[in-house]
């Protein structure tokens, strides 16, 4: 009973925080928007306005990229919160994700892109050397993502782990949900990376169809909790891009009359 009633509880505070998702024609009328000065305006008067309190108006791009991030971790948190113990190192876990493409980057023995070195959370693993960043990585919480292969592939091995922290408990059915998805968010990546440079729309809307799909499905449940961060990732996801695409590629005067 105590479990249910936990249960209603997160459901309640997902079902609130849900229906604050922007729809698809808030998104269009920001989309359309060519001044960062004038997309801030209008965006701040949609659910999209916590998430661009910090934002600046002056067009920093690693400003935009270091709120976002911030706010995003701390989002999880509250939501990890709410959740009972036995799922809170899941949820934790998800944390990894926004950091999987940096990381990525970094064990290729790539340069550290700026905003990394000023990343509280990046900036330990970009020494000069790639053998120092790989010992660095392998005395962080980021080591069950380098397994045997040294972190070839940091999707998969952050699957694998995830995985090994599941409640021992859980039901086959949530354990399932769980799976699709995993296997969702994988193949939205992989039709982004197949279209890259394209129109991203339609892998956009196909994810987000299924996320909601999976949010209704399986109500008062943990489940709903990843559904619903998953959501919220698409959602900062699209936000950073027009907010990047205003702030580096600003409009000409005569493109804005």
């Amino acid at each position: 009973m105590i479990q249910r009633s936990r249960f209603a509880y997160v459901q309640a505070r997902l079902q609130a925080r849900y229906g604050q998702q922007p729809d698809r024609g808030a998104w269009r009328r920001l989309q359309a928007i060519t001044s960062l000065s004038h997309f801030l305006q209008v965006a701040r008067t949609t659910p999209l306005r916590p998430w661009l309190l910090n934002i600046p108006a002056h067009g920093d791009s690693h400003a935009v990229e270091k709120s976002l991030r911030r706010q995003l971790f701390d989002h999880l948190d509250e939501v990890m919160r709410w959740l009972p113990q036995p799922w809170r190192p899941a949820l934790r876990w998800c944390g990894v994700l926004p950091d999987l493409p940096a990381l990525q980057h970094l064990l290729g023995g790539r340069p550290a892109p700026a905003w990394v070195l000023d990343d509280h959370r990046l900036k330990h693993y970009s020494h000069e050397l790639p053998a120092l960043r790989l010992q660095a990585l392998r005395d962080s919480p980021y080591a069950p993502l380098l397994g045997q292969d040294g972190g070839r592939d940091l999707s998969v091995a952050w699957r694998r782990h995830w995985r090994t922290l599941w409640p021992a408990d859980i039901a086959a059915a949530e354990a399932a949900a769980l799976n699709q998805l995993a296997d969702a968010v994988t193949a939205y990546y992989a039709a982004l990376a197949a279209a890259a440079g394209r129109d991203s729309d339609t892998a956009r809307d196909w994810i987000e169809q299924r996320l909601r799909h999976g949010f209704r499905r399986h109500p008062q449940q943990a489940a709903a909790a990843f559904y619903y961060l998953a959501l919220t990732a698409l959602t900062v996801e699209q936000l950073r891009g027009l907010l990047l695409r205003l702030s580096l590629f600003p409009a000409h005067p005569e493109q804005v009359a």
